[in-house]
């Protein structure tokens, strides 16, 4: 009874009590006044930040209330206000918080002196120069042993990525990337604004917590969080032109005709050439030749000068020349052309434009992104548009409880190259290198094909062909943090990613040869979707004992499945130009195609990791990783562990006497191993049956022989590393040793049809 009326007591009272102004000054450990610290009320919205002499006014504060204060590499301070109206707050420096954090996979950091393996951590600016369509692009020349190469021109495209060699015969292999713990197949639509970190796991010691997938290294991406304090609002525009270096320089129209013609009337021409007709070129229709006849099928701008004829003089009133002609007495007419100005987008342009939202206090944070980027490509009608929104978000939901929410969305559109060029090596290659004396426009301006449709003008038809592609990708991420025990917490996480493709092609009427067209009126469509899904759980224990021993140990499971599906259906035909539906195409024999595709594989795992430290100074490490993959069979089951171990030596009693030069000293060796099973097929090892024809009777017979015991291929890694700091940090370096060696290698191998 005593109780009851005591607690209504104290609920009536602070019903009735009046809420204050509190107001004070921040300052540092000198005294000095600090400008931009957030000084909040615990449990409400309240807020400020303090001024240019450190002074913070807060209103309407209930007496009994708590202030925080917080700032970029200090400790946070706490403070009860105990019905006073006048708290002065002086803040400290945090060693811990002023060091770099490195994230080591499934909610893991560590500080960067106390990690024993080769973890790089890409700085924030790298992505902050230039402008990317894709994010792996800002990486070459980001993290030592990281080779990043773009093999294709088309905008948008992901580079390949290479981590120390790869481990695959020809020297590829890309690493794993995971974005807020979701698995991605690569960097593609990922918008570099929305990155709040990204870190590179190297040696195998670290990379063993993401067992089999993880043998070629691993790509740990964050996306921004909101943080306590005042809401921002971030608005960022920026636009890029993109040249072409074609690496020569071309000889312009009067030389290369000079030195063709020189060169096939020599007599060694015969001779070099094998043949005794060379010199015959120099009248023929050649792009050096006097043979090309004008009119609407002439392909060189090249004839003999005849001074009485009509047409000749108009030409020299539209822009063709007179030169004399070097193996003979004649004159010739000439007009030059720079096959670069019809055949690319140069200057191209690239347009970046991001929007955000941030901001949170004690309850929950937030962050929203929205993203647009377009980039078009130095081929005519290349381009690439990618549109991003992002939504973090996460709410203290009880005291010992918070979820943590994670929602994007990325769109893409492009267009590459026309099917008439067979590569982007023809397209900067031939079509760059043509002779100046094609001809690609009329005297009118009217664009004309040139040589052929490969090698020709490429504007001339470019709006014959129709590329319609676009890709969809949704990423749902939901997670709990359960803190059980001061020192014990609880993650749950489900993680849903949705990537669907759509594209549409239609060819329209098209010459291939000035006056040859194809006709056929190819038209074809597609639809791919892949759904996978991530369940994961890990258990966490931190606790220091005696001062001196600390121990980090997680545990966990997860579960992954991908379930992919696929249509596709093809014609030729169509009545016109004007329709490209697969619906009016020729429904003659062999005239359509039409398939359709089912996949889906299952990994289920089990995983620890162990941290252990003595004295801030003598560290290890011990990971630990237990794979099924539904793609093998008789070999399903796979464990890959890593131990690593360090040695802060710039803390020991011996360094001091050096530490006006040397700030930080740790060696370090690591052992671990991965698997590996990315290279086989859903159902490879299974084996398959496949359809043939045999005197008028559908039969089955065997398309793929089953290999069942096939088992994992395993790359183990040893390595030993010294990192040192000079001159307070100022200079860092750092040198390791590693051998990788992969065992077990995968090939494909083609046995005789008996």
């Amino acid at each position: 009874m005593y109780l009851a009326i005591l607690f209504l007591f104290q609920g009536i009272s602070s019903l009735f009590a009046q809420n204050i102004t509190v107001s004070g000054i921040v300052t540092d450990a000198q005294n000095e006044p600090l400008i931009g610290v957030t000084v909040v009320v615990q449990g409400t919205n309240q807020g400020t930040v303090t001024d240019i002499d450190g002074n913070y006014v807060l209103n309407n504060v209930p007496q009994n209330g708590i202030l925080e204060a917080s700032y970029v590499g200090m400790r946070t301070q706490t403070i009860a206000v105990n019905g006073r109206t006048k708290i002065d707050v002086k803040m400290e420096e945090d060693s811990e918080l002023l060091e770099e954090v490195v994230i080591t996979g499934y909610g893991g950091t560590q500080l960067r002196s106390k990690v024993t393996n080769s973890i790089a951590k890409v700085s924030e600016e790298t992505f902050k120069v230039g402008v990317y369509a894709n994010a792996g692009s800002a990486l070459s020349g980001a993290v030592s042993g990281l080779r990043v190469v773009n093999n294709s021109g088309r905008p948008g495209a992901t580079p390949n990525i290479v981590l120390r060699g790869g481990t695959n015969f020809d020297g590829s292999g890309a690493p794993l990337v995971v974005v807020d713990g979701m698995l991605r197949g690569s960097f593609s639509e990922i918008n570099p604004e929305d990155i709040e970190s990204m870190e590179v796991l190297k040696d195998a010691g670290a990379t063993a917590v993401y067992g089999a997938r993880a043998s070629n290294g691993v790509v740990l991406i964050t996306t921004k969080r909101g943080k306590s304090g005042q809401g921002t609002v971030s608005f960022k525009a920026r636009f890029g032109a993109n040249y072409a270096n074609m690496g020569y320089e071309f000889l312009g129209v009067e030389d290369y005709i000079t030195y063709m013609r020189k060169a096939y009337a020599d007599p060694l021409a015969d001779i070099i050439w094998k043949s005794r007709n060379q010199k015959a070129k120099l009248s023929s229709t050649e792009p050096f030749g006097t043979g090309n006849v004008y009119g609407p099928t002439m392909k060189w701008n090249l004839m003999k000068y005849d001074p009485t004829s009509e047409l000749h003089a108009g030409l020299l009133q539209k822009g063709w020349s007179i030169m004399k002609d070097p193996v003979s007495d004649d004159q010739l007419i000439y007009k030059g052309v720079n096959p670069q100005d019809y055949n690319l987008q140069n200057p191209s342009y690239t347009q970046d434009y991001n929007l955000s939202f941030s901001g949170g206090n004690d309850k929950g944070h937030y962050y929203a992104g929205l993203g647009y980027n377009y980039m078009q490509g130095l081929p005519i009608n290349t381009f690439y548009k990618r549109y991003n929104a992002t939504f973090n978000g996460d709410y203290q939901v009880l005291n010992w409880l918070k979820s943590i929410t994670n929602f994007s969305y990325n769109r893409a559109n492009w267009n590459g190259l026309p099917p008439t060029q067979t590569s982007e090596a023809n397209y900067f290659g031939r079509i760059m290198s043509t002779p100046p004396t094609v001809r690609m426009e009329d005297e009118e301006g009217n664009p004309t094909l040139g040589p052929n449709a490969g090698d020709g003008n490429q504007s001339y038809q470019g709006h014959k062909f129709i590329r319609d592609n676009q890709s969809d990708k949704f990423t749902i991420i939901q997670g709990l943090e359960a803190n059980l025990l001061p020192f014990l917490t609880l993650n749950l996480n489900g993680s849903w990613f949705i990537s669907e493709s759509v594209s549409e092609n239609f060819n329209k009427d098209y010459e291939t040869q000035i006056g040859a067209f194809i006709t056929t009126r190819s038209s074809s469509a597609s639809w791919s979707r892949d759904f996978s899904q991530t369940y994961n759980g890990t258990l966490r224990y931190r606790n220091t004992f005696n001062g001196i021993h600390y121990l980090d140990a997680m545990a966990g499971m997860e579960y992954y499945d991908l379930y992919s599906r696929g249509f596709s259906a093809s014609g030729q035909g169509a009545p016109t130009d004007d329709f490209m539906d697969l619906g009016l195409t020729d429904k003659g024999e062999g005239k359509r195609n039409i398939d359709s595709e089912h996949s889906q594989y299952r990994i289920l795992s089990f995983f620890g990791r162990v941290n252990y430290d003595l004295m801030e100074k003598y560290l290890l490490s011990f990971t630990v990783r237990r794979d099924g993959y539904s793609s093998l069979l008789n070999n399903r089951w796979g464990t890959f562990p890593g131990i690593s171990a360090g040695w802060l030596f710039s803390r020991e009693d011996f360094a001091k006497d050096y530490s006006h030069w040397l700030s930080f000293g740790k060696l370090r060796a690591s052992y671990g191993q991965n698997g590996n099973a990315t290279g086989i097929g859903a159902y490879t090892l299974q084996g398959s049956y496949g359809t043939t024809t045999y005197n008028g009777n559908v039969g089955f017979l065997i398309g793929g022989l089953p290999n069942p015991s096939l088992r994992w291929e395993r790359t183990n890694t040893s390595e030993v590393g010294i990192d040192l700091g000079f001159f307070n940090n100022r200079l860092n370096t750092n040198f390791t040793f590693y051998n990788r060696i992969t065992s077990d290698k995968y090939a494909a191998y083609k046995l005789p049809s008996t």
